[in-house]
């Protein structure tokens, strides 16, 4: 075992998450209980990362300030780290590396609220929060009601694909009526949002780029003009709101209101598709009891947290270390690169009481995929009206699972191909 290029209190030691090996990806939580009962930090050195595999740790890095999603907007940062004695100053978000070839993802990703730190975060998130006012997200639930119940009706085959014939209609429904996008383009946001996200994992191939690049900029021109149209003709959605919030006079630009949207879409959407086909799994692969759970639980969102918990949708996030600190007895140079492994924390025996056993009557449901900090998950709220809805009526009916479901690939983002099941 190899110790990391860096000095330290302790020495980290050096494993390989095996991101590319199929069986790892279809059940990552024994390698992840493995490393993570030997080390609570290590150094990846193909992936360049020092990654956290136990709940404290991770849960400390999301919520403090050491810690940022960027250095973009600090000037001489990478040079402070070779000379500490260089000054620190605050600057404008300057283009990253990671995107010098694809202008428009740039452009879909500059002012995401995933992205940005300091200020600029808080001026942003404060005046998307006052458009993403929860009384407007609770009016959609009788909308979430209906759009479910008619997707399972419109299901007139024996054997359907879930996540085809009903998450991925039912998730881009909720988020278009949100933002204000008719229905007849939802299809549009789907391909879209499934070509971008294949941006945010370990590996990614030419072709998967330059399918993110050209979505990027389809959906960046559909939204301005999109944009355009509700400055004219305002209407009660979420695109409209976006376009009049202010504070102070300051009002968001253009650009931050399609990175909003563009977020919105990709994190809500690929989110809770992934919770539902990640979630139907689980309870068939544990035979839990349908019709017991309805009974037993008439909110459906305490299913909802275990089930992200046990299965998260999103495995990993990636932080800055901002200036030099200490964890769990480990030092950390300024400009290292970091990665909290959620999945890992959320089967933590140290946080949850039999980690890998599906509870839903645990007292302890703190698990880490909503984030924290200044990047808590903006639209939690709707992630779990939409969940709740979605279980309450997955619940009532008896699935079958038809074929073991093959998983897409990717770590960073869980989810399966298809789901073919029977009910």
């Amino acid at each position: 075992m190899k110790s990391s290029q860096y000095n330290h209190k302790m020495t980290i030691p050096n494993f390989h998450l095996p991101t590319e090996d199929s069986t790892f990806i279809k059940n990552p939580y024994p390698v992840l209980s493995e490393i993570r009962e030997k080390t609570p930090i290590f150094w990846d050195e193909i992936n360049g990362l020092y990654f956290f595999t136990r709940y404290s740790d991770v849960r400390t890095i999301q919520s403090s300030k050491v810690y940022g999603t960027t250095f973009n907007h600090i000037e001489n940062f990478e040079s402070q780290i070779e000379n500490p004695d260089l000054p620190l100053t605050y600057v404008g978000y300057k283009r990253s590396e990671k995107y010098a070839e694809y202008d428009n993802f740039w452009k879909s990703e500059e002012f995401s609220l995933l992205n940005l730190e300091g200020q600029l975060h808080k001026e942003l998130r404060g005046l998307v929060a006052k458009a993403f006012l929860p009384r407007s997200v609770q009016q959609l639930v009788p909308y979430m009601e209906e759009a479910s119940l008619n997707l399972f009706k419109k299901i007139t085959s024996n054997e359907f694909d879930l996540l085809k014939d009903y998450a991925q209609p039912y998730s881009v429904s909720i988020i278009g009526k949100l933002l204000g996008v008719p229905e007849s383009d939802h299809s549009k946001f789907l391909d879209w949002s499934h070509k971008i996200v294949k941006m945010y994992d370990f590996e990614v191939t030419d072709e998967n780029a330059n399918n993110a690049e050209n979505a990027a900029k389809e959906f960046i021109e559909y939204t301005q003009e999109l944009l355009n149209k509700r400055r004219i003709n305002p209407e009660d959605d979420m695109i409209t709101r976006l376009s009049q919030v202010s504070e102070d006079n300051q009002f968001l630009t253009d650009d931050q209101i399609i990175c909003t949207v563009i977020l919105l879409l990709n994190a809500g959407h690929e989110a809770t598709v992934n919770t539902l086909g990640n979630g139907l799994y689980a309870l068939l692969n544990t035979n839990q009891n349908f019709e017991e759970l309805s009974t037993k639980f008439s909110d459906p969102y305490e299913i909802v947290e275990e089930l992200i918990r046990f299965d998260s949708p999103l495995q990993f996030f990636q932080r800055y270390v901002l200036e030099e600190t200490e964890i769990g007895g480990y030092i950390l140079p300024q400009g290292s690169k970091v990665a909290i492994l959620l999945g890992s924390a959320n089967r933590d025996p140290r946080a949850f009481q039999n980690p890998d056993k599906l509870d839903f009557y645990r007292e302890f449901k703190d698990h880490s995929s909503w984030g924290g900090g200044i990047h808590f998950c903006i639209g939690t709220h709707l992630a779990k009206l939409e969940l709740g809805v979605s279980f309450k009526h997955i619940l009532r009916h008896k699935f079958n699972l038809i074929e073991e479901p093959e998983r897409t690939g990717a770590f960073g983002i869980r989810g399966f191909k298809k789901l073919i099941v029977s009910v």
